[in-house]
């Protein structure tokens, strides 16, 4: 069973964004399940996630840009903020100040769902609509 579940739902019609929104999901899923394998496993996984993460928001923020959505100022707040807290956490984990805790990945899970559904799920209407 996966950590967490990517679906119909969460597609918001604009492939690109799709496709990183189901890679995303797949490597949380891959870092919940080797989560208590070796660190250096683990490491290399949560730096995937974050390389996903900086270049999927910088994805979003480029679109809102080009699309003159109002909500761009808002959107990218919740990213810095998201990146901040996952990328700070993966430095303290890497340099021994903290053990994965499973409590961030259920953080990072209930951030994304969150985002994805109430967020992004408006990018394509709020561009059709400019």
């Amino acid at each position: 069973m996966a950590f967490i579940n990517f679906t119909k739902d969460h597609l918001i019609g604009i492939k690109e964004i799709d496709n990183q929104h189901k890679s995303i999901y797949k490597t949380v899923n891959h870092l919940y399940n080797i989560q208590h394998n070796n660190k250096a496993e683990v490491i290399e996984i949560f730096q995937t996630l974050l390389e996903q993460l900086k270049t999927h928001f910088e994805t979003e923020e480029n679109f809102m840009k080009e699309n003159k959505i109002v909500q761009f100022i808002s959107h990218k707040l919740e990213h810095d903020r998201a990146f901040i807290k996952y990328s700070s956490y993966f430095k303290k984990y890497k340099k021994g100040k903290v053990d994965l805790d499973p409590d961030i990945l259920l953080s990072l899970k209930n951030w994304l769902n969150n985002h994805f559904e109430k967020k992004d799920s408006k990018l394509a209407d709020l561009a059709k609509n400019t």
